[in-house]
């Protein structure tokens, strides 16, 4: 038997397998996502609708998630993980499966909401689930290998890009059985989240799925014993965020935060950049560089994000999540502060060459930064009664933030212009990293959740949190 006081690296390793599977149904969300942008002309020819229309789509998705999310948590709360994972996996395939064969726009319209409501609860019980069976030596990259398989995805869709008629068909075929076979596995071999079952009063559950785990049955119990110090009391969800007023304002700073930094141009900016504003920004003649620059920006994005959640997966592995969130956005700031400052120049290709790459840099980071935050560190330092709710309400946000931004950037651009619109997301990034500075708190791996919990929910104000530490494990 494994020690109780040091367990092998094979046995900290053992919870990946499951990480691995749930990650890995992001991958056919992430390709649906990637194929909606590329195929924004496509869509608009086949459905006989203008370009501007096509941008419904995106919002559709958008407005889909929103809901997914705000379902997910009373889901989650109430019939657990696995399901709300099997269940999210198979309407989003099937949903998948209707928009590739649509006969008409509103079909196809009403396929994509169905999908933005699956990702929605997929990624909110993914997010639980992860952090939740994760071993504290490897949480950060059981929680950023989500993200990665999402983006996956998208990068997928663009690599088998070609025609848009046949290709993106048989791939999507191809990612609907992946996806049914995971399906499978998912329902005969993925255990229920342990800390799940301990705060449903499930405690045998909870400890044969820790010693499923762990592999040691002194650790397990022990862990279970410290999750269920942490469970005392019967209040859940709505209920312990209205008692507990450390939680109430740790939420609030989150969804606030998450917020600023959607309307920061986070998201969109890349959207915008993706979209047809790129060809405003660096092709003033349109017909000429509409598919080789337009379409280079789309692949070279794509491309960076998938290498900064790498790049970011490995960082927080080494460093603290405050270090790198801070250090990330700081540079997202910087990127974005110098492409503000860059379209005061008059036109030239030293002009478009210059903006073109600080804002690939500004995606680079923030994106990196942004999923950081609200993937990795967001889950982490949510206790365990309330992190159903808390994870979905911060999602929530996130879909409003996404919805928003989505719905008023053009009419901002024409309204104000291009440079002072990027100065606004400037200075909305400056006042969010401010906000983090000051109240984001230190966490890294090797601690568990229950102690980053004990000593969050211990703290006499908000304040507090910026020189918070977690208390170290027990032997």
């Amino acid at each position: 038997m494994l020690s109780a006081h040091s367990p092998s690296l094979d046995a900290s390793l053992w919870p990946l397998q499951y990480v691995l599977l749930v990650s890995s149904m992001g991958i056919i969300f992430g390709c649906d996502l990637g194929t909606l942008f590329i195929n924004q002309d496509y869509l608009s020819n086949l459905y006989l609708i203008s370009i501007n229309r096509s941008h419904v789509v995106i919002g559709t998705y958008v407005l889909g998630f929103i809901f997914g999310t705000f379902i997910s948590g009373y889901v989650t709360y109430g019939s657990g993980r696995k399901l709300s994972l099997v269940s999210s996996g198979l309407i989003g395939t099937f949903a998948i499966l209707a928009s590739i064969v649509a006969p008409n726009f509103a079909i196809f319209l009403c396929a994509e909401f169905v999908i933005g409501f699956s990702f929605g609860l997929y990624i909110v019980a993914a997010c639980l689930y992860n952090n939740e069976i994760s071993h504290p030596r490897w949480r950060s990259l059981s929680l950023v290998l989500l993200p990665d398989g999402i983006i996956l995805g998208g990068l997928l869709s663009l690599i088998t890009y070609t025609d848009p008629a046949n290709k993106p068909f048989i791939v999507f075929i191809t990612l609907v059985i992946f996806n049914l076979i995971l399906m499978a596995f998912t329902i005969m071999k993925l255990p229920e989240s342990p800390r799940f079952l301990a705060v449903t009063g499930s405690t045998d559950a909870a400890l044969s799925v820790l010693f499923k785990l762990r592999h040691d049955m002194g650790v397990a119990a022990r862990e279970l014993a410290e999750i269920n110090e942490c469970c005392r009391g019967e209040n859940r969800g709505l209920e312990f965020y209205m008692q507990n007023a450390i939680y109430r304002r740790l939420l609030g700073l989150m969804c606030i935060s998450i917020f600023i930094l959607d309307l920061g141009g986070i998201f969109i900016i890349p959207y915008a950049l993706l979209d047809n504003l790129s060809l405003r920004i660096f092709c003033p003649e349109e017909n000429y560089c509409y598919f080789t620059l337009n379409s280079a920006l789309i692949y070279t994005s794509f491309t960076m994000i998938f290498v900064s959640f790498i790049l970011h997966t490995l960082a927080l592995e080494r460093f603290s999540r405050r270090f790198i969130i801070l250090i990330s956005l700081s540079a997202t700031f910087f990127f974005l502060a110098l492409a503000t400052f860059t379209t005061l120049f008059a036109e030239s290709d030293l002009k478009n060459y210059a903006l073109t790459i600080f804002i690939l840099c500004f995606i680079f980071f923030g994106l990196g930064g942004h999923t950081s935050l609200i993937c990795v560190l967001v889950p982490e330092i949510l206790p365990i009664r309330g992190r159903e709710f808390g994870l979905a309400v911060i999602f929530l946000t996130h879909g409003i933030g996404l919805l928003f931004s989505l719905q008023t950037y053009m009419p901002a651009i024409h309204q104000l212009g291009f440079s002072v619109f990027l100065a606004i997301m400037t200075a909305l990034l400056g006042f969010t990293i401010y906000l983090l500075y000051h109240f984001l708190p230190f966490t890294s791996n090797g601690k568990s959740l229950e102690s980053i919990e004990l000593r969050i929910l211990s703290l006499a104000k908000l304040s507090a949190l910026r020189n918070f530490e977690p208390a170290k494990d027990r032997p």
